[in-house]
């Protein structure tokens, strides 16, 4: 079906038994996940540079995402070197790999040796919020060295890579950076790696009032993103269709992604400015 949307073109496909599709290895087992990024991960705020909040009570969107998968019935295993948010109730899983202040490059020149400690089964990458440019290189860095461990390690990885979240008040240069995003990804999905795209920056729906401060998200702000990253764990993982935008379409144009629920078709929207082209 296709559908001209004002200056967007909307595309949804169908697979019927076309190709293999990839199911987690068991319905009900996550394995081990690494929540990876900087303070939107490990739940940092700004106000705590000068009354910091006890390490034990910040969570982040982690216990949230940790309560809805443990509520489904999913098996996981939250890992990395550092702990937050162990003295809150009910309990969950600290372990994590959140970096208040880090870059998208800082992340790179250390993720090989987190995975090689951790060996997690499945990445949550979100990170770029303190990059403050458009340039996505540490993204695609990072990417490239988790590669790396798969190739040396034999093991795989599947990654999960956030368009990461707007300010309080709308920052173009994140749009930007994530336009960028998108491109690194619709190069790695080409080459054969096994990642999601994440749109957190639109899909999460995060509003003013989600905001602490200018940059981090109060409880309610990591609750709608724990929302979207349970929604894109639980689904059937389809690498076909994961690709399948990136092959008609440039990855810059390309606004939205959402692959449905038995992963099985893929709708997507393409925005082509000025083009004249009707499907």
């Amino acid at each position: 079906m296709l559908e001209k949307m004002t200056s967007k073109l909307f595309f949804s496909m169908s697979l019927l038994f076309i190709g293999t599709t990839y199911l987690m290895a068991e319905a009900t087992d996550l394995g081990r996940i690494m929540p990876l990024g900087d303070s939107i991960t490990y739940d940092n705020r700004l106000a705590d540079l000068d009354d910091p909040r006890p390490t034990g009570t910040r969570t982040g969107y982690r216990s949230h995402l940790w309560y809805q998968l443990e509520a489904a019935g999913y098996a996981l295993d939250f890992v990395g070197s550092r702990i937050a948010g162990q003295s809150v109730t009910p309990p969950f899983d600290p372990d994590n790999e959140g970096h208040p202040g880090w870059h998208s490059n800082d992340i790179a020149e250390k993720v090989y040796s987190y995975m090689t400690n951790s060996q997690p089964d499945i990445v949550l990458l979100h990170i770029g919020t303190n990059d403050h440019g458009t340039f996505a290189g540490g993204v695609d860095t990072i990417l490239n060295q988790i590669n790396l461990y798969e190739e040396n390690s034999g093991k795989s990885v599947r990654v999960y890579v956030a368009l990461i979240i707007d300010r309080k008040n709308s920052d173009k240069t994140i749009k930007l950076f994530n336009e960028n995003v998108k491109e690194v990804v619709a190069l790695h999905l080409q080459a054969g790696d096994d990642l999601v795209l994440v749109d957190m920056f639109s899909r999460a729906g995060l509003v003013r009032s989600d905001y602490a401060d200018e940059t981090h998200p109060n409880d309610n702000g990591y609750r709608k993103m724990a929302d979207l990253w349970f929604q894109e764990l639980i689904k059937p993982y389809n690498q076909q269709l994961n690709t399948f935008p990136y092959t008609i379409a440039e990855a810059k144009a390309i606004e939205s992604i959402h692959i449905n629920a038995t992963g099985t078709s893929v709708d997507f929207i393409v925005n082509i400015p000025n083009s004249g082209i009707v499907f």
